[in-house]
């Protein structure tokens, strides 16, 4: 059996998650809240640290996480002020 990976659709799907990432945050920090949970993508070919830099990268900082935020397949993303 030979198994295809999507690779375009592996792209879509990151690029999903950043999007809806990039809406907690701005959603978090318009309520006034410095933290947020999302969860953590499993089973999809998303590297969680993938996922971390590139919403650091995204924000320019402003957002960030680490090691130390993954904790029961959840991210905690903290917001910068």
């Amino acid at each position: 059996m030979k198994i295809v990976v999507n690779k375009v659709a592996l792209e879509n799907n990151f690029k999903k998650h950043i999007q809806s990432i990039l809406e907690m945050a701005q959603k978090t920090a318009d309520n006034g809240r410095t933290a947020f949970y999302y969860p953590a993508p499993r089973e999809q070919g998303i590297d969680t640290m993938h996922l971390i830099q590139e919403i650091e990268k995204e924000t320019e900082g402003s957002v960030y996480g680490g090691y130390k935020c993954i904790k029961d397949g959840e991210i905690r993303f903290s917001i910068q002020h």
